[in-house]
């Protein structure tokens, strides 16, 4: 079950690093990352942050 989950992040790291090192362009991350959650089918993409913004803003103070 986990090995499609592992492939997927595997990629989606990759593709980050692409980016990254301006060899993919944010439009083609995302279709990629679009196309490889097609193909691997993930069993955690509901928990996945695929727009490329983690967390929703909020600030948590120290308690």
């Amino acid at each position: 079950m986990l090995t499609k989950e592992v492939d997927y992040r595997v990629c989606k790291w990759l593709l980050g690093n692409l980016e990254r090192d301006g060899v993919l362009s944010l439009d083609e991350t995302r279709l990629a990352l679009s196309k490889l959650q097609e193909h691997f089918e993930p069993p955690f993409l509901e928990v996945d942050v695929a727009g490329g913004e983690i967390g929703d803003g909020v600030t948590v103070d120290e308690r």
